[in-house]
Parts: structure tokens; sequence; C-alpha cells
């Protein structure tokens, strides 16, 4: 309900509706009050025994757990029960038993009893509230039956019994023909409380649960539960418990299955357990068109996927557990015995395929008709057995096949996403992700390369462990590109550019790339670059040259853990820049030349100098640099040498250690 909906309703309802939080602590619950609402943790002892005097209640809800003390919860709940005979509806929490007195409100349309974990039976009163309608039940999880009078509750018309632990139905369920929402059926093992109780269900709507199949003795007992002329029922999930695969005929596992067929609007298909080792034809059948999701779970005897390709509106697929499956092949895509299949391109609408724990997958095919166009989501986790080989082959052909592949906006690759046993791709609202395969990984950058040599809307690339055979990095097909991450790419050797300048890019950052040795040799030409971060490329031998003209926007420079490069920056430092981060560059240390034009500099880290690095230095140096007084930040390694050297004005400030900073005379803690 809406709240303005809701607040309408309680100005309405004026004197005859009470919430208990909007009482005193003296206050009483008004005689003439109908629609009673008690939050039992902020609820007295003495507010709770009061209710019963409300003998007039129509509405009575209660949530919460009774924190009062000196309250015999018991005894007030049995008095309300016995005394608020005219209830309508009546929600309860937490109990610990439902009474006998229940059955005595048989003016009760409404009876929600969720979350009452300790309750495992119900009594056989309830059964004589001939007038209910609602009945909730929902997380009651010890709850194992039901009243064995339930089919008395002809008016009844919702029944969820989700999250309870029941081990079967009630006999004579058939006569409830007023239901229309059934959470779940939990199949008997006897003749009237079997799977064919279904049948006389007929107004049933939403979605159903139909639990402990394998009580199925008979082929005709599914055929009479008559699923097919249920045309309400937009979700379906059929489970057989879990335990011994072991049937004494797949063949009567497959009919059974067969006679639960579903009716051609069914939009959700859920399947657990099954114990046959192929699926019916209806399964797959192109005459399903509103079905959107599918899910196969636990099918340990399968070894062969049903003809899934032929759903045109199918948009997720979850494949879980098939201990039998070897191959995937073409029978996945299109049913031979269809003729009208043949002229359907599988999966047209498929957006999420999920592959987990296939034991024995070692085999998939993907012809070139056979690919995802709108795929945006693969995942495959625990199939030890399918190689990466075969991954390499799948993941280059749909992603050379994704109708949106040149709209990417950001390709992530790397292990940074999900973890180690899973392989993984990710399109969403133009973010591409693959993980766990490295093969698969360099593939799918190839692919976005070499797919008709055109270019890319791509604004940010990430790779991330990964992409070990790329040895160059051009970024001409990625004219977009605002954002890019490259770390342990460990054979990138250099970052081209031969078409300049790249007017897009903003961010780049390269760190623990062992044999990058240099960047374009005519200069990065970035004209709206503002961060640059090159970290622990111990071979790298030069920044970007003639930075102080490409990269005119450059305003924040970190340079850590690169030895090799000889000077910070031939032609100095960008102008603008407030930003500069240094460490563990020794030979572009000696000299400070390229400090002297840094107006706009507001934040200096030098962090693991050498001590001979610093006795290179003059304080004049620093004592000649733009650098703001009220913002250095220095580390070096030891108080005593930069004593003897030192005669810089008081207005700097040194930690010497590196592990705090001044900034504006104020003392702040840095990593």
């Amino acid at each position: 309900m809406h709240d303005l909906l809701h607040d309408l309703a309680i100005f309405l309802a004026g004197d005859f509706y009470c919430n208990s939080e909007e009482l005193g602590k003296e206050e009483e619950i008004k005689i003439q009050t109908r629609h009673l609402f008690v939050d039992l943790s902020h609820c007295s002892s003495k507010l709770y025994n009061s209710i019963s005097k409300v003998e007039s209640l129509r509405t009575l809800l209660l949530f919460g757990n009774f924190s009062s003390p000196n309250c015999n919860i018991e005894g007030a709940t049995c008095e309300i029960l016995s005394k608020c005979k005219y209830l309508r509806v009546l929600s309860f929490r937490k109990l610990d038993e439902v009474r006998n007195l229940i059955g005595k409100l048989i003016h009760l349309r409404y009876l929600n009893l969720s979350w009452t974990d300790d309750i495992k039976t119900l009594p056989e009163s309830l059964c004589n509230l001939c007038n209910l309608q609602i009945l909730k039940l929902y997380q009651c999880s010890e709850l194992t039956t039901l009243p064995s009078g339930l089919h008395n509750l002809v008016n009844l018309r919702h029944l969820d019994i989700r999250g309870t632990s029941l081990k079967e139905m009630p006999r004579k369920m058939s006569k409830l023909n007023q239901l229309h929402v059934l959470s779940s059926f939990v199949v008997g093992k006897h003749k009237d409380n079997g799977v064919q109780e279904l049948g006389g269900m007929v107004n049933l709507h939403g979605s159903v649960e139909i639990k402990k199949l394998e009580n199925i003795v008979d082929v005709e007992e599914a055929k009479r539960a008559k699923i097919m002329d249920k045309k309400h029922i937009d979700e379906l999930c059929l489970k057989w418990s879990s335990g011994d695969d072991l049937v004494s005929s797949t063949q009567k596992e497959r009919d059974i299955l067969d006679n639960l067929q579903p009716q051609n609007g069914l939009k959700e298909l859920k399947i657990k357990g099954y114990k046959g080792t192929i699926f019916p034809d209806w399964l797959g059948n192109c005459s399903y068109e509103n079905m959107t999701r599918v899910s196969l779970k636990s099918c340990n005897n399968c070894c062969m996927l049903p003809s899934l390709g032929q759903l045109p509106s199918l948009k997720s697929l979850r494949i879980e557990g098939f201990d039998q499956l070897r191959s995937i092949g073409e029978e996945f895509y299109k049913n031979g015995g269809d003729h009208h299949s043949s002229h359907i391109a599988p999966f047209p609408s498929l957006e999420t395929l999920v592959f987990h724990n296939m034991a024995c997958w070692e085999v998939w095919h993907v012809s070139e008709s056979e690919r995802f166009p709108q795929l945006r989501k693969l995942e495959i986790r625990n199939c030890p057995m399918l190689k990466e080989e075969m991954l390499n082959q799948v993941f280059f052909r749909i992603v050379s096949s994704l109708s949106d592949v040149s709209k990417v906006r950001k390709l992530r690759i790397g292990d940074l996403f999900i973890n180690r046993q899973t392989e993984a791709m990710f399109l969403n609202g133009g973010t591409l992700s693959i993980s766990g395969c490295e093969s698969v990984m360099e593939s799918a950058l190839k692919a976005m390369i070499s797919i008709n040599h055109h270019k890319y809307d791509l604004v940010e690339l990430v790779i991330h462990d990964s992409c070990d055979s790329l040895t160059s990095l051009s970024l001409d097909v990625f004219p977009n590109l605002k954002n890019l991450h490259v770390k342990r790419c460990r054979n990138l050797e250099s970052v081209l550019m031969s078409e300049a300048p790249h007017a897009a890019l903003q961010r780049l950052s390269i760190g623990f790339c062992d044999k990058l040795v240099s960047f374009a040799g005519e200069g990065l030409a970035a004209p709206n670059l503002t961060h640059l971060e090159v970290t622990w490329c111990s071979k790298l031998e030069a920044l970007p040259c003639d930075m102080k003209s490409l990269l005119p926007s450059l305003q924040s420079l970190n340079i850590q853990r690169c030895p090799n490069i000889c000077r910070l920056a031939e032609g100095g430092l960008p102008p603008n820049l407030k930003s500069l981060e240094v460490g563990i560059c020794e030979e572009q240390m000696r000299d400070l030349s390229w400090m002297t034009n840094l107006h706009a500099l507001t934040h200096l880290t030098i962090s693991d100098a050498s001590s001979i690095i610093w006795r290179h230095w003059s304080a004049t140096s620093f004592s000649a640099s733009p650098l703001s007084n009220n913002y250095t930040l220095i580390g070096v390694p030891s108080w005593r040498i930069w004593k003897e050297k030192s005669c810089l004005p008081l207005s700097y400030y040194f930690n010497l250690d590196g592990a705090v900073c001044w900034e504006n005379n104020a003392r702040t803690s840095i990593n």
C-alpha cells in the first residue's frame, strides 16, 4: 500500500484505529478501537493485558519480540483469543504454541503466524475457521505437519508455507478449489495426498513449488495433477529430494516429468534433482514464448541438456550440478525433431548464462551459427575438466559475435572481479568484464582490437593479472578512452599512440609491468590527461618525452620503484602539476632542477631515497623551489644526515621516517 493511501485510511478510521507506539506509558487502548497495531518490543505488560478488554476488535497486528519480563504472555494471549471473538484479521509472531482457542475465532479471514519458529504443529481447531481466506505460515521452520482437516477450509484462497519443514501435505487438498495462491505442495506417499490432489485446484495463480516428486509411484498420478490446465501459473518449480540418484527406470522418471508439462504461458521454470537421463521434448519447445528464466540444478543422471536454444524470450539460464554431462553440442541449440526450430536463431534473447559444478564436462561446441548475440553475463565455476583451449575458443566466438561489442564502454580483464576458480564474462551497462582464464582474456581483448579493425567507444580499459602475450598496446583503436589501468601485464613492452593527440585520455596507470621499456616514441600527446601513475616498472628507461608541452593538464604524477629512469622529465614537468610523488628512483633524484618551475605544486612526497642521494642535495635546492612553505611532505632516512646539511627556514617541517607529515602547520599521519 502506498504511504498516502495508508495515511488516508488511518485518517478515515479515526478513533477506530490505534497504534501502540503513539500511546503514552499511562494511556490505555480505547474501548471503541477496532484496528490495533502493537509493537511488542515496546509494549508493557499492562498494555498487553489490556488488549483483551477491547472485545470489539476486528484487526489485531502484533509485531516484534515481547520484552517485558513480568508478563504472563501465554495467559494474556489465551485471554485475547477468548475475549476478542469478532476478530477478522490476526497476526502473531514468535509464538511458542498455537492454542486450541484459535478455533473459536469463526469470523477470522486473515491469519498470519509467520516466523513462529517454535511451533511444530497446528491445532485441529484451526480447521473450524470456515471463513478463513488467507493463512500465512512463512518461515515457521519447525512446522512439520498441517492439520488433517485443512480441506474443510473451503474458502481458503491463499496458503503460504514457504520455509516450513512439512513432510507431506494433509489429505484431500483437492477440495480447496478456491485456492489462488499455493506457495508449495509437498507430495505425500498416500493415495489422497499425492500429486494428483493438485488436479482439483483449478484456480492456482503465480508461483507454485512441487516438492518430493520422488514419491510419485504411477506415471498417471502426474498426469492427473493437470499442470497443463493451470493457465495462471507464471512460475513453476519441480523438486526431487536430494540423496540416492539410483532409480528403477529412468524412462519412468522422464514420463513423470513429461506429464508435469506446464501451460505455454509460463515465465519461469526451475527443475532440481531430476533423476532421469534425458529431458522430455516439451522442455525447450519454442511454443513457450513467454519463458524468460530457466534453472536446472542437481540433475545428476542427465547426460544431455535439453534444447533450450529455441526459447525466443529466454534471458537467464542457470545449469548446475550435472555430474554425468560430458559434452554440450548441437542438441543444446536446436531440437532436431522440431521442424520449426530450424528457422530460429538459437538463444536470440539470452543475457545471462551460468554453469556451476559440472564435474565431468569436457566439451562445449559453439559453431559459427550458434552464438549468443545478446549475452551480458557468462559465468563458469568449478568445471575442472573443461580445458582452457576449449574456453578460449568459446569466449572468442561469443565476444566476437556480440551485437553490442562495438558499443562497449568499459572493458575489464583480470582476476580482481571474481575468485580464481571462476571463468566469467560480463557485459552490463556498457561494461565488459572477463575473469579467470588468461588465454580467454587475451582473446577477448584481441577480438576487440582486431574485428574489422574499426574503432570502439571504449571509455575505460582495465587489465589486471592477464594478457601476458600482449607486448604492445595501441591507444589508436580507442579514441574515446578516458581511463587506462594496466597491472601485471608481464610482457608489455610499450604503450603506443600513432594518431595524436588523444584528447579523451584523462587517467593513465601502469604498474608491475616488468618488461615495459618506453612510451610512444614521439611522446604521449594527451592534452587532457590529469593523472599519470607508473609504479614497479623495473626496466622503464624514461617517462613520456616532452611532457611539459604534450601533457599541459597534468595535475598528479606518481613515479615509484622505477630505478632505471635517468631523468624525471626531459624538458621539464608540466607547469600545472599540483601533486608529485617519487620513490626508489635513484638517478633522477640527484638533480632537483626539475622543481624550479612547478609554481602550482602543493603536495610533494619523496620516499625511500638512500643516504647517498640525500647527501647530493643542498638545502638551497629546496629553498629555491617554488613549493609553498606550508605544504611540505618529505620522507628521509636519517635525521643526522639531514641535520648536517640543513639550513632550511623553520617553516619547513619534516618527519624523517616518512610516517608523519605537516600540512598547514597541522600534524597528519600518512601511510
